[in-house]
């Protein structure tokens, strides 16, 4: 009798701790499902969009080729030792006579306050760059009106019949304007020049005191050079030039060529330097 009685404590023990385990594992699944359903849900990135009209003009009088492509981007510029950021683009087939109408649609999520931006307008027949804008237009400035007007100019092109004077390469291009203030001679009188070898990619010269030399990469209107290597010599005069100069040339983003006088700007458009060529 004794003996059959511990059977049935034990197997009573057995079914009571079974369902203990069951009713811990129901809790804890009821927890789990309870913090799934209270878990706070991700909310989408909040995107407000909004439009700036734009009026791209030209006033070359040629008629543009058959093909011609019109960009208009709108890019933050705040580093200046970077790439600049596309925050939106559109394009369009273009013919006949400016202007011509683009709509940019952008996330206004996206402009920040303490960031530079530009407008920038380009017109390609396949890969070749016909025309760009070279001057930096800040579509959020307090006097800015809508449309805004982006001015093309059209791109030098140098053909294989045409005479060194009306390419970069080949001549001395002597500095005339640095940072809108006129260049006077450096050391020994000599005027401050830049002189570009396509063939092997360098650009040498004279700097106010020192000579110099760098490399340039050159395509469809731009023009990139990285910082440029000099000479140590000490002078007397022309150090404060050459200073500024060499520290120009990193700068350089697009030229053109205009009777004899090479405007070089940075990638806002604007002016960083002129020289001129005698020959």
């Amino acid at each position: 009798m004794t003996f059959k009685l511990k059977k049935l404590a034990l197997a009573t023990s057995v079914v009571l701790s079974a369902f203990m385990l069951q009713a811990c594992n129901d809790a804890d699944t009821a927890a789990n499902q309870n913090q799934q359903q209270t878990a706070p849900v991700a909310k989408a990135e909040k995107v407000e969009m909004k439009s700036l009209e734009t009026k791209v003009i030209y006033l070359d009088r040629r008629m543009l080729p058959p093909g011609a492509v019109l960009n208009v981007t709108l890019e933050d510029v705040s580093l200046a030792d970077a790439p600049s950021t596309t925050i939106t683009s559109e394009s369009m087939d273009v013919a006949g006579a400016p202007p011509y109408p683009v709509t940019l649609d952008y996330d206004a999520a996206k402009i920040q306050d303490k960031h530079r931006y530009s407008l920038r307008a380009t017109i390609k027949v396949g890969d070749e760059l016909v025309m760009t804008s070279t001057t930096s237009i800040d579509p959020f400035a307090t006097d800015a009106k809508q449309p805004i007007e982006i001015k093309l100019d059209r791109v030098a092109h140098q053909a294989p019949e045409e005479t060194a004077a009306t390419g970069l390469a080949g001549q001395p291009w002597e500095l005339v304007t640095l940072a809108g203030e006129t260049v006077k001679p450096g050391a020994d009188g000599n005027m401050a020049f830049i002189q570009f070898d396509m063939d092997k990619k360098s650009a040498y010269g004279f700097s106010g005191c020192n000579n110099f030399q760098g490399t340039f990469e050159t395509s469809n209107g731009t023009l990139t050079m990285g910082p440029a290597a000099s000479t140590r010599k000490m002078c007397m005069d022309g150090m404060e030039l050459e200073k500024a100069f060499l520290a120009s040339v990193p700068t350089y983003a697009s030229y053109v060529i205009v009777d004899n006088v090479l405007t070089v700007k940075d990638k806002q458009g604007k002016e960083v330097a002129t020289f001129k060529t005698g020959n």
